[in-house]
């Protein structure tokens, strides 16, 4: 470090230098004639002159200027993983030497090295020294998942001002949550380079990767509970358990091959009465896999007895209402009422009921050319004033100029109506709405089913509705969903379905015609609206090193100011409560610490103004975490492409000194010295004019000693 003093000032040096003078000049033009000599007449001058100089120079506002020149040294640092997957294969174990031969022996001169672990964020910073590194915990913590994203963030707050050179990731590279971490690891401006833990060559193993389910299904209902299973290195014959509060319920065989990596598969359960039940779905271990605790996932269904009044209204007889309507008959918490038009005012099954009890309505090719304009007009005014969901099915015979008057209660409008038709198939869109479709495997039978019908016309959807599944001629909407305060409903603008049927391929039209009638009508009726408010833990199943977390909102409440929503939680070996902080307007979000496995109830009780509103109950469970072992192949893919695109290097196989020159070669580039400058503005600084008053009484003290006027 070195430093130099700069006097700063707008005005020219040509007026400085013009000030000296003039104040060598007063000084000495004051002092010629008295009677002092020699060296006491010089110093008489010497502190007019410096008393008058200062002065003038108060004039020009100068600024001294202290400037330092520092070198901020570089900073390598070290994101070591202590998520769970570690403890596969004995990573951890390799992870360990790979700090003790190669990372902590990498200390390129100049500079400073930092040790984190991470899991789901940064952990803690370490010492690189033998007893810590030893210590680095794999269990026993809060390390179920591996977000590198957060790490990432986390390390940008902490060396803020820092001048950060590198970074190097030791990790098995199983990033399974925060998203791609390749933005936030271009804003650190620093190469990013990798040390890959663990083989990428795929043991023999069995993965339950995911289970697609409803939280919350009706009572005397088929509910299915789909899976997506992973089977590496296997030809055989696999068995899958299916467990209701730990008792076996089903199980069922499938066939794998080493050539298939995923299969999908189901089961189907129900419930006669109203009631949490919690299941555990099993791949039974065979000896030589890598792992069992990917073979299994526990969660909760919440069945409920909540019947829909349904009324459905055909055109007509047809092919497509017997199928429509056979799948609606087995919905057990429909009450439905059938009508099929036979005049403009008749019906094959009677007269027409008060039309103001129902929850949905259903259209299947209805209004028709003879259908009577008061009976829309009827429906229409039952559809405002309940607020209730209309579920539409095109018919080839559909009077579209009679639909109109429900224009504001559909999710489309029709332009430009054909009576002219063409066939084409159904696909399912990419990206369907998870929070009404839980199981997209099913939607996507639709992608194999026959071509059906439609008509030629333009059908434009309203900009609030989302699109589920599309026509192949075209990419035309085929069934669409709005889901507003104003608006709800659905509506299917093919028609011909009786014909997917006849698939000869694929034989489970019937479910996915049945799921796609159901899962519409709870998604825009949502009788569950009417209840005050909402709650769910973010997962069924917790660790008991992790807390368990609640969300709740207030959906069909006025608001008083000061609501409450306090979480009282029961278990065979722990019982506590908590309550809920308000994150938003009607969101409320809290969490606990649950120290013991075991299956657990809650009750959440709102509190307005000190009276309970409503209280709900539900259950969760605390044991395992399985989630770092969906993945037990070490995989480079995000590692690699983070180096890539940050220009840092894979130092797997580099001896410790050959890591050392790289990191010297990185901080070579950091660019770490800078100006550190301080400044005086003399014309306010106390000191400096300090020194003028000094200056002067000391001139005037002199002048008293001597005698002089």
């Amino acid at each position: 470090m070195d430093f130099s003093l700069k006097l700063k000032t707008d005005y020219s040096i040509v007026l400085i230098l013009a000030a000296l003078i003039f104040s060598f000049l007063i000084s000495y033009f004051y002092y010629r004639k008295s009677k002092l000599e020699g060296a006491p007449k010089k110093l008489f001058i010497l502190l007019r002159f410096f008393s008058v100089f200062f002065i003038l120079l108060l004039l020009f506002s100068p600024v001294i200027s202290l400037v330092k020149n520092l070198i901020n040294e570089p900073v390598n640092v070290f994101l070591i993983d202590n998520s769970e997957s570690l403890t596969l294969e004995n990573r951890q174990e390799t992870l360990k030497e790979i700090l003790k031969d190669k990372v902590t022996d990498a200390q390129p001169g100049s500079s400073q090295n930092l040790y984190y672990l991470f899991s789901n964020g940064l952990f803690k910073e370490i010492n690189p020294d033998q007893k810590e590194i030893e210590s680095i915990p794999f269990t026993g913590i809060n390390n179920f998942e591996t977000n590198l994203t957060s790490a990432f963030y986390s390390l940008q707050e902490k060396l803020a001002g820092k001048n950060l050179s590198s970074v190097t990731i030791v990790s098995d590279g199983i990033i399974n949550e925060g998203g791609s971490p390749a933005i936030i690891a271009r804003a650190l401006n620093v190469p990013v380079n990798f040390i890959l833990t663990g083989d990428t060559v795929q043991r023999n193993d069995l993965v339950l990767r995911n289970v697609f389910y409803n939280k919350t299904s009706f009572i005397e209902s088929n509910v299915p509970v789909n899976l997506e299973i992973n089977s590496f290195g296997y030809d055989r014959n696999i068995k899958i358990n299916l467990y209701e509060e730990d008792k076996l319920i089903d199980s069922k065989e499938l066939a794998v091959s080493k050539n298939t990596g995923v299969y999908d598969f189901s089961f189907n359960i129900q419930s006669n009465e109203e009631r949490t039940v919690k299941y555990k779905v099993e791949l039974e271990g065979l000896e030589d896999e890598i792992t069992l605790r990917n073979n299994y996932s526990e969660f909760f269904i919440k069945f409920i007895d909540n019947k829909f009044k349904v009324l459905v209204i055909a055109g007509g007889p047809g092919a497509d209402l017997a199928f429509i309507s056979e799948e609606i008959r087995k919905v057990k918490n429909f009450e439905t009422t059938f009508l099929t038009q036979k005049s403009a005012t008749e019906f094959y099954e009677g007269t027409l009921p008060d039309l103001g009890k129902f929850d949905s309505y259903i259209f299947i090719g209805f209004p028709t050319a003879v259908t009577n304009q008061s009976i829309i007009n009827e429906i229409k005014d039952r559809l405002d004033r309940n607020n209730s969901s209309l579920i539409f099915f095109a018919g080839r015979n559909t009077d579209y100029n009679k639909l109109s008057v429900l224009d504001e209660r559909l999710p489309f409008k029709p332009a430009n109506i054909s009576g002219n038709e063409e066939e084409t198939g159904i696909s399912a869109v990419s990206n369907i709405n998870d929070d009404i479709f839980r199981n997209k495997n099913l939607i996507s039978s639709v992608n194999s089913f026959p071509d059906i019908f439609k008509s030629i016309s333009n059908i434009v959807v309203n900009a609030s509705s989302e699109t589920i599944l599309l026509t192949t001629k075209n990419s035309d909407p085929a069934f669409v969903i709005q889901n507003t305060d104003k608006n709800k409903s659905a509506a299917f603008l093919a028609y011909g379905l009786y014909k997917w049927r006849l698939n000869p391929r694929q034989n489970n039209s019937g479910e996915v015609l049945n799921y796609l009638i159901t899962s519409a009508v709870v998604a825009t009726t949502n009788k569950e609206e009417k209840k005050v408010f909402t709650i769910e833990t973010t997962k069924p199943v917790y660790s008991k090193y992790e807390k368990v977390k609640f969300e709740a909102r207030i959906t069909n409440f006025q608001l008083q100011g000061g609501e409450q929503i306090k979480v009282k939680i029961k278990g065979n070996s722990f019982s506590g409560e908590t309550e809920l902080k308000k994150s938003d307007n009607k969101y409320y979000e809290g969490e606990i610490n649950v120290p013991e496995n075991g299956n657990y109830e809650y009750t959440a009780e709102l509190y307005s103004k000190n009276i309970l509103a409503e209280s709900i109950s539900d259950r969760f469970a605390v044991g395992e975490n399985n989630n770092e072992f969906k993945m037990t192949r070490a995989d480079n893919t995000i590692l690699n492409s983070l180096s890539n695109d940050t220009r840092g290097k894979n130092l797997n196989g580099l001896s410790a000194d050959e890591i050392r020159d790289e990191l010297k070669l990185i901080n070579g580039k950091s660019g770490g010295e800078y100006q550190s400058s301080q400044n005086f503005e003399m014309n306010i600084n106390p000191y400096y004019l300090g020194i003028v008053i000094f200056l002067l009484c000391l001139e005037w003290f002199f002048r008293k000693r001597n005698n002089l006027p």
